[in-house]
């Protein structure tokens, strides 16, 4: 179940990251449908990695964590704060109709991140 939730989750953040990696690439269509969903799926993908992490932090404090776990339980909780740190300026741009270039930037540290993490 925790892998699955691993995997579902980055599957999910895959997908909201692809209008962003591929308009990078000049690859991107004029087409608004995924940039559309990019917000919720962000969002799912947020909530799925949450109970990832808790599920995570659970079994291992039960079976005792190792050194190497905790390599991966330190640069999960790292990648994670830098998804809701992403997720919380998408929100306040939400708002004030504003966008900040830090979300930019934050998600090529959430690839960082999650690249080392895996």
């Amino acid at each position: 179940m925790l892998e699955l939730l691993g995997w579902v989750g980055f599957l999910l953040l895959l997908i909201s990251l692809t209008p962003f990696l591929l308009r990078r690439l000049r690859l991107w269509p004029e087409g608004k449908t995924w940039t559309r969903n990019h917000h919720r799926l962000a969002l799912a993908c947020l909530g799925v990695l949450t109970l990832h992490g808790v599920l995570a932090l659970d079994l291992l404090r039960a079976r005792g964590a190792r050194s190497h776990l905790l390599v991966l339980i330190t640069s999960g909780a790292l990648t994670w704060l830098v998804l809701v740190a992403i997720c919380l300026l998408a929100i306040s741009a939400y708002k004030k109709k504003t966008f900040s270039r830090n979300h930019c930037w934050l998600a090529a540290l959430l690839i960082l991140g999650l690249a080392l993490h895996l």
